[in-house]
């Protein structure tokens, strides 16, 4: 099997998207998590351009479940990076809304003890992902969050922290990653609900990354890292 390092030096990540990709230190960091824990069930919705697959696949010496429906978007290559990396065998693809698989894997009692949440990145894509993901992973699994500079991955995060007594938070040291750990059964009564919210301070991060990612003037790019950095 492959490791960190082979992935490193061979990925294909093509400079006109791969800045809203898992970044290699993320991946990087993914692989560790899982090592650790030994998982070896792993899923993800959203595909990009492999590296999470790739990382993921190379912890756990398993099957991946990976979910995407635009990698034609991306001229397939995450599909062509898991294949030149020779881990294509170990990868079950589905070129498919999340919202059309999740259900699929749940009739059929698949069950996974990892699960990477980075498709759809709307706050109702997400927490539809979530759901789904809640009913699937095992009792110690994890459910893991990417880009939680986004509004809407704040809004999930506080949703779950406040409404799903069944999961505890995990603070992580990579700041764009949220972790929950299935600790126990869903017990809320029917009507239970808690309210959430996100805070002004991620109302302000949200939109200075966002400005970073749309804006392709470099002095515009470099003022608004530089009020990133003071909003860390």
């Amino acid at each position: 099997m492959i490791g960190l390092e082979d992935i490193k030096k061979n990925i294909e990540l093509p400079e006109n998207i791969k800045s809203s990709a898992v970044k290699f230190s993320e991946g990087e960091y993914i692989h560790h998590l899982i090592k650790k824990n030994k998982f070896k069930k792993t899923l993800e919705t959203g595909f990009g351009l492999g590296l999470s697959a790739a990382c993921i696949m190379t912890a756990s010496e398993s099957k991946h479940v990976g979910i995407d429906p635009f990698q034609t978007n991306y001229d397939n290559t995450g599909l062509k990076n898991i294949e030149k990396l020779g881990l294509k065998n170990n990868l079950e693809f589905y070129a498919d809304y999340s919202h059309n698989v999740l259900p699929k894997l749940l009739n059929e009692k698949r069950t996974f003890d990892f699960i990477f949440i980075d498709g759809d990145h709307k706050f109702d894509g997400q927490f539809v992902d979530f759901y789904y993901a809640s009913l699937m992973v095992e009792k110690n699994g994890f459910i893991v969050l990417h880009d939680t500079w986004m509004r809407s991955t704040t809004y999930l995060l506080n949703y779950a922290k406040k409404n799903r007594k069944d999961f505890e938070y995990i603070p992580q040291e990579l700041r764009n990653i949220a972790v929950f750990k299935k600790i126990g059964a869903d017990e809320r009564d029917w009507v239970h609900f808690e309210g959430f919210g996100g805070s002004s301070k991620s109302y302000v991060t949200h939109k200075v990354i966002q400005k970073i990612h749309e804006d392709e003037d470099s002095m515009m790019k470099k003022a608004a890292i530089k009020v990133k950095n003071i909003l860390k």
